[in-house]
């Protein structure tokens, strides 16, 4: 016999998978650990950029400074032309 999708049985199936499902933990995976990065100044004079997210005041005060930057700032940090993250970094 084949099941009709609308009896009554199927409500009965879908409470039971339902139990199933929400005594079962879920797996999350563990929440990756975020570090900043070193970025070098290739620029003329000095730059000051502030993190978009921390405030805090990066100065690179010559070309090949070095400034290890907070996770949360990392990305602002891209769009700056004279900045680059530091190889292996």
């Amino acid at each position: 016999m084949i099941c009709d999708p609308c009896s009554a049985c199927s409500g009965t199936l879908r409470a039971a998978l339902s139990q199933i499902a929400e005594a079962e933990p879920r797996y999350a995976p563990p929440p990756r650990e975020r570090t900043g990065r070193t970025f070098v100044y290739d620029g003329d004079g000095t730059l000051t950029v502030r993190g978009a997210v921390s405030g805090t005041a990066y100065r690179f005060m010559n070309r090949g400074v070095r400034l290890e930057v907070a996770a949360d700032d990392v990305f602002a940090m891209m769009a700056e032309p004279d900045l680059r993250p530091e190889s292996g970094s």
